[in-house]
């Protein structure tokens, strides 16, 4: 009965004192159609990351526009996202052309994670591009 007792109390006070008892791990809910990702999206656009860089605890990532379905028609943007580890954040390569969807966070900054369609925009995102249509051309 001790022993019983003992056994079940220590992942109890594990749980109490804080104890790393396994990995956290993103969640995502089912993706959304691409027009719903575009109507809860604030900004919608096709762009070519110039710089990825770690910012606090997340990563900023700095894309040259090309186009845009939604939100500042700027030729540069600055989207910022996880830093991994569980929190959804999205790994973005320099060099590399993506469709971003993204949401207005905190201190007036767009945020997007792996649960939006952000995408590739070769291969895995050739499907979303032709539903999104031909957007507004950057210059």
């Amino acid at each position: 009965m001790r022993r019983t007792v003992l056994v079940l109390a220590i992942p109890v006070i594990a749980g109490i004192l804080g104890l790393p008892h396994g990995a956290l791990a993103c969640t995502c809910a089912q993706p959304a159609s691409v027009q719903e990702g575009l109507k809860q999206a604030d900004a919608v656009f096709l762009g070519l990351v110039e710089r990825f860089e770690l910012k606090g605890s997340g990563r900023l990532a700095t894309f040259r526009v090309h186009t845009v379905w939604k939100g500042p028609e700027a030729s540069r943007v600055r989207v910022s996202t996880g830093g991994g580890d569980g929190d959804c954040g999205y790994h973005f390569i320099v060099g590399v052309t993506y469709l971003v969807f993204a949401r207005q966070g905190a201190w007036n900054t767009l945020q997007t994670n792996i649960c939006t369609r952000t995408k590739q925009a070769s291969g895995e995102a050739v499907d979303d591009l032709k539903a999104l249509g031909p957007g507004t051309p950057v210059t």
